[in-house]
């Protein structure tokens, strides 16, 4: 275990660099590794970063948790590597360089809760994501973790679930939030080390291993230009109560 959480310090240490700012000498504000799987770990609070125009602390342990995976795994990631105070979002280098043919688990940090890891589908039912959603109940049970779905908080909206949502046909993506417990590998290695690597690594393989086609949910195909308007009300009421939230 020494040998892990010592390789996990030293990937977190790449983010902390700058309280936190990363690398700020890296011209890139995020870095994608191929590894040719269909899923692709992300972690787009690594460091901190710009959120509604405002500073947003980083999530840690998440880059280190992410990278650990990715090169121990040979699994796809993107990470972010610096702080950059204009707007630089995930969902917009996916985008951009043509990236959203992968499913992405999209690995987050959340404040002390009574579950320990909360899901996050986007605008999606229970029954789109009944494939997804049966792999990590069952894997919930085997690490015995308290989760939660779609919780208001933490549903994946504003972020990368819920962009890539609004502007591919086909989305393939979910968030994972993580209480302190389960991801601060100093703290609590043993948590994370037993526990939060083995669940991640054995979600993206399960999902790994399932067609492109089978995931897909077709969503522009339930999209009635009504239902496009309501998703976007709802999406602004999430961003309007978050922005709220920040100012406080």
């Amino acid at each position: 275990m020494k040998r892990e959480i010592n390789l996990l310090k030293k990937y977190e240490a790449c983010f902390a660099q700058n309280q936190y700012s990363g690398d700020l000498a890296e011209k890139k504000v995020f870095s994608f590794f191929e590894y040719n799987t269909f899923v692709c770990l992300t972690a787009p609070h690594a460091t901190n970063s710009t959120c509604y125009k405002r500073f947003k602390g980083s999530d840690w342990f998440t880059g280190a948790i992410t990278k650990y995976l990715g090169e121990k795994n040979r699994f796809s990631y993107i990470v972010r590597n610096k702080y950059w105070r204009k707007k630089c979002t995930i969902s917009s280098f996916i985008l951009k360089n043509n990236l959203d043919n992968h499913y992405f688990l999209d690995i987050h940090a959340m404040k002390d809760r009574p579950f320990d890891l909360a899901v996050g589908i986007g605008y999606c039912t229970r029954e789109e994501y009944q494939t997804e959603l049966n792999i990590v109940d069952k894997l919930c049970k085997k690490y015995r973790l308290k989760y939660v779905v779609n919780h208001p908080s933490y549903t994946g909206q504003p972020g990368l679930t819920g962009k890539l949502q609004r502007k591919v046909s086909s989305a393939n993506v979910m968030q994972l939030e993580w209480v302190k417990k389960y991801r601060d590998f100093e703290l609590y290695p043993d948590n994370v080390i037993k526990v939060t690597l083995p669940f991640i690594k054995e979600l993206a393989q399960a999902l790994d291993g399932i067609s492109k086609q089978k995931l897909a949910y077709k969503i522009s195909a339930r999209y009635t230009i009504f239902q496009k308007l309501k998703n976007k009300i709802n999406w602004l009421k999430i961003s309007v109560r978050e922005f709220l939230g920040n100012s406080r």
